[in-house]
């Protein structure tokens, strides 16, 4: 199973601050959204609790305090172990998105990358792993908007 990592940072590196995303940026979510669409997304708790049920998606859960979900497009998972082996079973092709302990988890087993750089530096306590230096630049593109930015993608090899 392919796995890949997507994910927005500022350039200190911040990703989150607590259970909020502290940068809102016009046209960067539309990437996650054409990436993900129809796509299984691998999440920790907190990552969903904050960003919810996105329409056309379906959701791995990693959560230690056994959450429950009616949703049939939310299965959980008690750990990031058990969640791949199930998807494994049922999908060739997963999107890790959050948070910071299952990125720092899963950099090192992921095929691609999907990094945003948004040109701000914010306060903030949960930071994107350094890049692995087995990783190469293979696509990068620079986005005017109310807040900068530049999407690249890294791929293992």
């Amino acid at each position: 199973m392919k796995i890949s990592l997507i994910s927005a940072v500022s350039e200190n590196g911040v990703i989150g601050s607590g259970p909020d995303i502290p940068r809102s940026v016009k046209g960067e979510q539309l990437l996650f959204k054409a990436l993900t669409y129809n796509q299984w997304l691998l999440v920790g708790r907190k990552t969903f609790d904050s960003m919810g049920v996105l329409p056309n998606r379906k959701y791995a859960v990693v959560s230690k305090n056994g959450i429950s979900s009616s949703n049939e497009n939310v299965l959980v998972f008690p750990s990031i172990e058990n969640a791949l082996k199930e998807l494994s079973k049922v999908t060739d092709h997963v999107y890790v998105s959050g948070g910071g302990q299952i990125y720092n988890s899963l950099i090192e087993k992921a095929d691609i990358i999907h990094l945003s750089t948004v040109h701000v530096e914010v306060e903030g306590d949960i930071k994107f792993p350094i890049m692995p230096e087995n990783f190469n630049l293979v696509f990068e593109q620079f986005f005017m908007s109310n807040i900068n930015y530049t999407y690249q993608i890294w791929k293992k090899g």
